[in-house]
């Protein structure tokens, strides 16, 4: 059955059936054999090029002189004129080469997961990838025995197991073996929830997490590093660009800083906290000082704290320009000229107060707080016996010098508790 035109008879195959499939001249002679299909990376990414082994060498040939065509239910790639792309391999994604066997983030489904086959569709107006086969169907289709398993499962009335996913919902796609490119926005990655794309950053290769940070701005990687686990974080600050690592950082929570620096390299640490703006590597610095163990190391120099002057209209009005966590304003705290502390307003009675009404007729003028050098078996007492949401730390002048928030106190607890596991 000869067909006279590029148009198959077939909607759509998968690049596994003519991977490797012979590449006759329109009277049947044999060209080569198709090696990879190149496509322009864009929203309608069309097949542009063929790269084609020939007995001369590897030819890289325009994908308008082709035809893919269903003879006696065997597909036949032809080439009716074999014209060279124009502009070469620059700027097109081979598909064999650079998708296959590649992980991408499944968005839907928020996982990393790897490419066995690739949905291709033909239209009037040009081959086009549809959609990427993640499930052992694609893998099976490719050694050539998806036939075989689908028949034998069919006795059990069951089927190779399959799992598309289209083409715009990949959230990662590989150029290269050493190169990643964002195939979508990074808009798309953003959707996720931080817990959830750092649980598949945390699966990715060096340099796919890289670019995959790269892609995001300082705050929204921040949110991502902060999810992830204590050793994962030390490697993805260690690989990052330096210029990088310290925006992302600047981001977060001082403590937190602290405690990611003191597992890099002493000499990483040090140009990292050189790269940081002034006041945040301070603080970090600061808080690097105190042993392990002691109140010192766990609170954070990110707290709240107002004159006992200020109005519950004006703390509000502050509060909504500074836009702080949620969890460093559980409590607010109030200092006098001098930095020490004086007293503590839990936010909802703030909230609940009249606009003008002072915070030293508010404030609980014995708050119950913490020296920087306590144990933090001290820590865990206090909370626990007040049931209290955040707790003040001072030095040994009582000058307040930093908070520490029950969210802090339960994450340490859990961390050691999977490191006894």
């Amino acid at each position: 059955m000869n067909m006279p035109s590029n148009i198959p008879v077939f909607a759509s195959i998968y690049l596994s059936d003519i991977q490797g499939a012979p590449v006759l001249h329109p009277d049947g002679s044999r060209l080569g054999t198709l090696r990879d299909l190149l496509i322009f990376p864009q929203e309608s990414p069309r097949v542009a090029a063929a790269l084609v082994r020939t007995p001369q060498g590897p030819q890289l040939l325009d994908w308008e002189g082709f035809s893919v065509t269903d003879e006696d239910r065997k597909l036949r790639v032809t080439c009716r004129s074999a014209k060279p792309h124009v502009t070469g391999a620059e700027g097109l994604v081979a598909l064999v080469r650079q998708v296959l066997d590649q992980q991408i983030v499944d968005l839907d489904g928020r996982k990393l997961v790897r490419v066995n086959d690739i949905r291709m569709a033909f239209l009037s107006t040009g081959c086009f990838p549809v959609a990427v086969d993640v499930g052992v169907a694609g893998l099976l289709r490719r050694l050539g025995v998806v036939d075989m398993a689908n028949a034998a499962l069919g006795l059990l009335g069951r089927a190779v197991p399959g799992r598309l996913i289209k083409w715009d919902d990949i959230g990662v796609l590989a150029r290269d073996r050493g190169d990643v490119k964002l195939a979508v926005s990074a808009a798309k990655l953003n959707t996720l929830h931080p817990s959830d794309l750092s649980d598949i950053v945390e699966e990715m290769d060096v340099r796919t997490r890289q670019a995959v940070f790269q892609s995001l701005d300082a705050g929204q990687a921040a949110d991502v590093l902060e999810a992830m686990e204590d050793d994962a974080q030390a490697r993805v600050v260690e690989d990052l660009p330096l210029e990088k690592a310290a925006d992302v950082l600047e981001q977060m929570p001082s403590d937190e800083v602290a405690d990611i620096l003191d597992d890099l390299k002493e000499d990483k640490a040090e140009k990292l906290l050189e790269e940081m703006d002034k006041e945040t590597s301070s603080e970090v610095r600061e808080l690097m000082e105190y042993e392990e163990g002691t109140v010192g190391s766990l609170m954070s120099a990110d707290f709240t704290a107002f004159a006992k002057d200020s109005t519950a209209e004006q703390v509000l009005f502050e509060l909504r320009r500074q836009k702080p966590e949620p969890d460093a304003i559980y409590t607010l705290f109030v200092t006098d000229a001098a930095g020490l502390l004086t007293g503590a307003v839990a936010l909802s009675d703030l909230v609940l107060a009249p606009p003008d009404a002072v915070l030293s007729r508010l404030m609980d003028r014995r708050p119950k707080a913490v020296h920087d050098t306590d144990k933090l078996a001290a820590l865990t007492k206090l909370i626990s016996k007040y049931s209290l949401l955040a707790v003040p730390v001072v030095d040994k002048d009582k000058r307040l010098v930093g908070s520490i928030v029950i969210d802090d106190v339960v994450y340490r607890m859990l961390r050691s508790r999977r490191g006894r596991l």
